[in-house]
């Protein structure tokens, strides 16, 4: 067991006493009233707001926005992702990925959903004439969630969030992920942190087993591809995998 192990219980504490004053709701509901303020005031993050550790807010993402359109071409075998196709990311955050498919597809075809409506709000007013100009759909799952799911869309992703869903509402984010891809041979792509045994290494941190992840998406159809391996890292004292899965909904729906 390693000393991060040992202080799990620890990374709660804090949850856990606001919690007290806060009862009845969610670890999702905890980072939103008590780490989203002070990424909107300007403390520095890897991917949320505008004080990012990845560099400027308008370029940070463009990596991630190349690896998702090149798992939609390897799975479809389309030339490119049309920008009359419609796309979901699940945790658009302040957009730093998500701005990227905006400035890509056709007016209202790109859909962002996120926990945080103050998130949305930073994203919104950071990139405000690229989203006047293409008026994306952007919401928290609580008002927008109905709205995306009938849009159909083509592809829903999600970077970066994955590892960051505590356990208690992973079937929440799960449930959301398939209903959204509902469409027959809507392409999924998710980027995970791996490994062989399941762990938290940080407060809203989770390493879990590829097939973990696999049995989450059934009945979606599982599609390695050449580039889905991102990088090998160290948390909490093990290496780790981080990995861009590919999946489709069956052409019957699944």
């Amino acid at each position: 067991m390693t000393d991060q192990q040992k202080d799990a219980p620890g990374f709660d504490a804090r949850y856990q006493a606001w919690l007290k004053r806060n009862p009845g709701k969610s670890f999702s509901d905890f980072f939103d009233a008590f780490h989203v303020p002070k990424i909107v005031a300007g403390h520095r993050h890897a991917s949320l707001g505008g004080n990012l550790t990845t560099g400027d807010r308008r370029v940070s993402g463009k990596g991630a926005f190349r690896r998702v359109r090149d798992i939609y071409r390897h799975v479809t075998g389309a030339a490119d992702l049309p920008p009359e196709a419609t796309i979901c990311e699940v945790g658009c955050g302040t957009l730093r990925i998500g701005a990227h498919f905006i400035a890509h597809h056709d007016s209202g075809r790109f859909a962002g959903l996120d926990i945080s409506q103050g998130l949305i709000d930073e994203g919104r007013a950071a990139f405000a004439d690229l989203v006047a100009d293409k008026r994306p759909v952007l919401g928290t799952f609580d008002t927008s969630l109905p709205v995306v799911t009938r849009m159909a869309p083509d592809l829903v992703f999600a970077f970066n969030v994955v590892c960051h869903v505590h356990p208690d509402e992973e079937q929440t984010f799960y449930d959301r992920l398939l209903a959204l891809s509902h469409k027959p041979g809507c392409v999924v792509a998710l980027q995970v942190i791996t490994h062989p045994e399941a762990f938290r290494y940080q407060e809203s941190g989770w390493a879990k087993p590829m097939q973990a992840y696999l049995e989450r998406l059934a009945p979606l159809t599982y599609h390695p591809t050449p580039d889905e391996f991102i990088k090998s890292t160290e948390k909490a004292g093990r290496m780790v995998d981080s990995l861009l899965l590919a999946f489709t909904r069956p052409a019957n729906g699944g």
